[in-house]
């Protein structure tokens, strides 16, 4: 293992904040775009959902060419900090823009708001990206990685704290009876603390990602360069990789399911809208729980282990709720195994992505590092694809009309879209995540194959 010092705190909880202002930002989009489209934006669920699936769809396609780029790129901002310098004035602007209320067609209404949300969602991402790679320069001691990854969550499960108190509170002191006002300044503030977020990670990065100095490319970068061929085999020729990128889009696609539609759930299952308020803040409470003692559960049991026991909370806490009479209690205790869930495979998931790209690093000689963790938000947006198009067909397709009340088979149809199919796919990624073939005793044979430096 690796003789590497102790990163010091500042350089850890800089590298962090993108990530605790992000989730600000994720929380605000996850949570209430699809609502404020469809009830206050009143775009036809069934436009939209075609829309936003058409375009989403598509950007899934260029999210590989991101990671090619991530890969390939350099400049004298760095090979990875450079993509957050781009990144983040895009989701500036466009996170303001998809919370805005426009007057217009229908059809005209989902292709903007989708687009909107598409280029926001996709910027936010490749900061994400740069993040991610950052990550493995930062450090190449596993201890420290797991250091990083688990502030990484814990500052996550902060902002869900700030962001699940005062959202709804914030939204009604700025705009009153005006929620679209009060929507729409709410997301500029989140905005701005998502870009300001970001740039910390950058500086974070400062001293490791120097690329470029005095206009010359060092060898390193030179050598990291890779043809379209290396990049498919590093995916196609790498098992560990193809298990986490298919369990990872089951569990992103499940969990955008639930987390755009349970504002649904309160408004006209449970009719208590404030109730997500109390609710919300709870969970994130014990999500930040959850992210303080993984890194514990990941030492003593390994990354794949506990990415196994995070699904499992996953997925009790979709199918719980469902299976019971609908209360506030009964789906709060529902959201509660989720975030914990949530948070656990938060810590664990980035390692694992980390185990794949040594793996193939071990395997073939071939440091692939900034593609692979590049892919590791190749399912979340497939996964918001996927789901986006599916909520506002089966709204569609069970007569949901904004503001109507629901009749009895309507709200059997309501409860199965935002828990039933969720808590199904869970299960089926949960199993992959049990066939995932990286164990920590194989880990340490590939550490020890790439030699002591790592």
């Amino acid at each position: 293992m690796s003789n590497e010092k102790r990163l010091p705190e500042l350089t850890v909880s800089a590298f962090a904040v993108g990530t605790l202002t992000a989730s600000l930002y994720y929380s605000l989009v996850n949570s209430y775009f699809n609502y404020y489209v469809t009830d206050i934006a009143l775009v036809p669920t069934d436009v939209f959902g075609t829309a936003s699936f058409v375009v989403r769809l598509l950007f899934v396609i260029i999210v590989p060419l991101l990671g090619a780029m991530v890969q390939n790129g350099h400049s004298r901002f760095g090979k990875y900090r450079m993509w957050i310098f781009i990144g983040v004035p895009l989701s500036l602007v466009f996170t303001i823009l998809s919370f805005t209320k426009f007057s217009g067609s229908g059809i005209f209404l989902a292709i903007f708001y989708s687009l909107a949300y598409t280029i926001s969602s996709g910027a936010s991402s490749l900061c994400g990206n740069a993040q991610m790679s950052l990550m493995n320069v930062i450090s190449k001691d596993p201890s420290q990685q797991r250091r990083l990854s688990t502030r990484r969550s814990q500052y996550q499960d902060i902002a869900k704290i700030l962001f699940s108190a005062t959202f709804l509170p914030l939204v009604l002191l700025i705009g009153g009876e005006n929620q679209a006002k009060g929507y729409q300044y709410t997301a500029i503030l989140i905005a701005i603390l998502a870009a300001l977020g970001y740039l910390a990670t950058a500086w974070s990065g400062k001293k490791h990602d120097i690329y470029d100095v005095k206009g010359k490319v060092p060898d390193e970068v030179k050598k990291s360069k890779m043809s379209a061929k290396q990049m498919l085999d590093c995916v196609i020729k790498n098992p560990p990789l193809i298990f986490m990128l298919l369990s990872e889009t089951l569990k992103f696609t499940a969990f955008m399911i639930f987390i755009s539609t349970f504002a649904y759930y309160y408004q006209y299952i449970l009719n208590d809208f404030s109730a997500i308020t109390v609710t919300m803040t709870i969970a994130s409470v014990v999500a930040l729980g959850s992210s303080l003692i993984a890194p514990v559960i990941i030492k003593k049991a390994g990354s794949k282990n506990a990415g196994i026991v995070a699904l499992v909370f996953y997925t009790v806490g979709a199918l719980l709720p469902r299976f019971m009479p609908p209360s506030v209690t009964m789906f709060g205790v529902g959201f509660v195994l989720i975030y914990f869930g949530m948070s656990l495979n938060a810590c664990a998931g980035p390692i694992q992505f980390v185990n794949s790209s040594l793996y193939y690093q071990a395997k073939t000689g071939l440091n692939a590092t900034g593609f692979i963790m590049s892919l590791y938000v190749f399912p979340i947006q497939l996964g918001i694809a996927i789901s986006s198009g599916m909520i506002n067909w089966l709204l569609s397709s069970m007569g949901y009309v904004a503001g109507a009340a629901l009749e009895g088979s309507q709200l059997v149809s309501l409860q199965n879209i935002i828990l039933l199919i969720p808590g199904l796919m869970l299960l089926a990624a949960a199993i992959l995540v049990i066939a995932y073939p990286l164990s920590e005793k194989k880990m340490e044979e590939i550490h020890g194959k790439l030699g002591s430096n790592m």
